[in-house]
């Protein structure tokens, strides 16, 4: 099934085009829904959901009909579904559904990492201990938000996994996370999901040359029927997404910049191998 936020962003960009298509601004379409025109522009970049009434309305007045208008009712259906993860959305951050519908819905998942291991790669443990190290924290929501972790990371054992490439600052593989026990479980484990044919586990090294995303972590989805893809960026103050073509662009090259510079996957493993002999 398509995850609802990769169907949301297709029906989001599908009536943008037969919009523009149709020749009708963005006002002429408000008037005809009776609606605000600021309603039709967030239709059209995905941020609040179209139920079936309004594209009704919107695809009588394109004149879109046949397959097409099934396809887009289809769409709609797809957008409205409720995702797994939304059970989860009384413990974690506003706005993470949508990370996680990307995430659950990607072709692929390209990621640079300076800090800690990615979600999808954590163990238990690993995840345990981050999530207990906030001060006052309820037990009960540690434990649900590390049962979504678990969730999560069963997208990598699905009969078609997403790709998923991992480029890893070396200060990851140093910074020990709940004990030295915890810690090499985890670098296991990493070891262990490097080997999948849909994993790419890449080390950039404290001595490689400086690159473009140094100091940055994000991750890009590429999200089937989409062409641009949609960038997930994380800052000091706030979290955001980025799905305008020429900032995605920028990230990719950024991304393109640091797999230059980070070591071989093999390599990348006997580095691993070297920090988990250090550790035990």
């Amino acid at each position: 099934m398509v995850s609802p936020a990769v169907g949301r962003r297709r029906l989001a960009a599908e009536l943008r085009r037969h919009r523009l298509a149709s020749g009708r601004t963005i006002e002429e379409v408000a008037a005809h829904l009776e609606c605000s025109p600021a309603k039709v522009s967030r239709m059209e970049t995905g941020v609040v959901k179209v139920g079936p009434q309004d594209l009704r309305a919107i695809l009588e007045l394109y004149g879109v009909e046949g397959a097409e208008r099934e396809e887009l009712f289809g769409l709609v259906r797809q957008a409205r579904a409720r995702g797994w993860w939304e059970a989860y959305a009384d413990v974690v951050p506003p706005g993470s559904s949508r990370f996680f519908g990307l995430e659950d819905g990607a072709e692929v998942i390209a990621q640079h990492v300076t800090s800690l291991v990615p979600g999808l790669l954590q163990t238990e443990g690993y995840a345990r201990a981050l999530m207990a190290s906030v001060p006052g924290l309820d037990p009960a929501i540690v434990d649900r938000r590390v049962e979504l972790r678990r969730r999560r990371a069963q997208l990598l054992d699905r009969p078609e996994p997403p790709k998923l490439d991992v480029l890893l600052d070396e200060a990851v593989l140093c910074r020990v996370i709940g004990g030295p026990e915890v810690f090499a479980e985890q670098l296991r484990h990493l070891l262990d999901v490097s080997e999948r044919p849909s994993v790419s586990l890449r080390v950039i090294k404290f001595d490689a040359p400086v690159h473009p995303a140094v100091g940055v972590s994000f991750t890009v989805f590429d999200l089937p029927g989409d062409p641009v893809g949609v960038v997930f960026r994380e800052q000091l103050d706030a979290n955001g997404f980025l799905d305008e073509p020429g900032a995605v662009a920028r990230y990719r090259e950024s991304l393109s910049g640091a797999a230059r510079v980070a070591a071989s996957a093999a390599r990348s493993r006997e580095l691993i191998a070297a920090r988990l002999a250090e550790v035990v």
